[in-house]
């Protein structure tokens, strides 16, 4: 029988993993926190995260006794595919799923490790995304389209972040990460303005929950915006500095809290919805970025659409200047009225604008010209 993956909203908060250590040489030093939670570990990699991890890992593992599995994934989270994989037999006799890799990979091995009734222990080799600390899936169709939001029952055991690989990671993973967790603060005051009035507003009235993501999330924004051209400088280093631990740490963990302590709700808006616009309208494309690189994008377009244009052309030359995208053009993709007018149909067709209400669609088509 086919399993029923969990889509409906949980009504307990989770703010995080059970366990977080971000330390050099973690990866061939993993095998005790593996052991807190099985011994018979399923190791889930991608192609590019094999080579990085694999050899480290399973010689840990075997040292302490353990003989891991290995399950090489290169498609997308896709359920079909999770479950094909438990149909296979892959998970028979699995006590803990081991996703190591991107943002993809370590959702699907939450798939699975559900499929199994298994803990997850989360290895990433990048910090383009929060996924290592947080207990749900963004899945696609085997094409790269979005599918559901997929909202486990466990959160993650443990996030074990290897400095030492985060250190060496690409630059535009590094920026990804860290434009993704400060869309946050920037998406969250859509929200705040619908309640106050205005963008930046009192808050007054909000629940003490919404209260301390809202706050996280300004120290997340300030910090990053403060350090992350410096991180990306330390990268030639290739060593992990201080500003680069702390880069890491608030583009994973930070973001992570302000998801978890608002229960999901109410702190995404224009950034992340232009991401599945382009999954919906470009998915061959779309798959060649991270989550956070459309992410970024979106964010200059959420800032225009509040007026401040200075602030998202500003950003617009800071992306750039770290190689990436800032704009439909920069991605080689149509940009005439007519893809214009595709995505304000899609934006204004989404709970966020439904909620600002018609009079918020004028501001929404001034804002499309800065990507379009």
């Amino acid at each position: 029988m086919q399993h029923s993956f969990p889509f409906s909203p949980d009504p307990a908060l989770k703010f995080g993993c059970g366990r977080y250590r971000q330390e050099e040489r973690l990866l061939e030093n993993c095998a005790e926190e593996v052991a807190r939670f099985g011994r018979r570990p399923l190791f889930v990699c991608d192609a590019t995260s094999r080579s990085i991890a694999w050899e480290k890992v399973s010689a840990s593992l075997h040292a302490a006794g353990m003989e891991p599995r290995l399950l090489v994934h290169d498609g997308f989270c896709n359920l079909d595919d999770a479950q094909a994989r438990a149909d296979e037999g892959a998970l028979d006799g699995i006590d803990v799923v081991i996703g190591c890799g991107g943002g993809v990979v370590i959702d699907f091995a939450k798939c699975l490790a559900d499929l199994a009734g298994a803990p997850v222990v989360a290895m990433p080799t990048s910090s383009a995304q929060c996924c290592a600390f947080t207990p749900i899936a963004v899945c696609y169709t085997r094409e790269g389209r979005y599918f559901k939001t997929a909202l486990f029952r466990r959160e993650i055991a443990a996030a074990l972040l290897d400095m030492t690989v985060l250190s060496r990671q690409p630059r535009r993973l590094l920026v990804a990460g860290a434009l993704d967790a400060m869309a946050k603060k920037i998406e969250i005051e859509f929200w705040n303005a619908l309640d106050d009035g205005g963008p930046g507003g009192e808050r007054a009235g909000q629940p003490v929950p919404t209260l301390l993501a809202a706050s996280i999330s300004d120290l997340v924004y300030a910090q990053l915006d403060r350090d992350l051209d410096a991180a990306v400088a330390d990268l030639s280093k290739g060593e992990p500095t201080p500003v680069l631990r702390d880069v890491v740490f608030s583009s994973i963990v930070g973001a992570g809290i302000v998801s978890g302590i608002s229960g999901g709700k109410r702190q995404t808006a224009l950034a992340h919805r232009f991401y599945f616009f382009m999954r919906a309208r470009h998915p061959a494309r779309a798959a060649s970025l991270t989550h956070g690189e459309l992410v970024a994008i979106g964010l200059v377009l959420q800032l225009a659409y509040y007026g401040r244009f200075g602030e998202a052309e500003a950003l617009a030359a800071r992306l750039r200047g770290w190689g990436l995208a800032a704009s439909m053009a920069d991605l080689g993709l149509p940009h005439d009225e007519a893809d214009a007018d595709a995505c304000f149909d899609f934006l204004a067709a989404t709970r966020e604008m439904k909620a600002a209400g018609e009079a918020a669609l004028p501001r929404l088509r001034q804002a499309l010209p800065i990507l379009f």
